[in-house]
């Protein structure tokens, strides 16, 4: 499953939140863990991908 970073426009907070892509995809109201609020922003994240070709 994804994991999606946000941080909460008021209290400054950064979290995550793990979904599926339906779950995603259903667009969910988003809510910081430490004050509470819904004004959030869904911040870009680091990957990593392996595969088996030697590069």
């Amino acid at each position: 499953m994804p994991i999606y970073e946000y941080v909460c426009m008021v209290c400054k907070k950064e979290f995550t939140v793990i979904l599926s892509f339906s779950e995603y995809e259903a667009k969910p109201k988003i809510t910081c863990p430490h004050c509470g609020n819904d004004h959030v922003e869904r911040r870009l994240s680091t990957f990593f991908a392996k595969t088996a070709k030697k590069s």
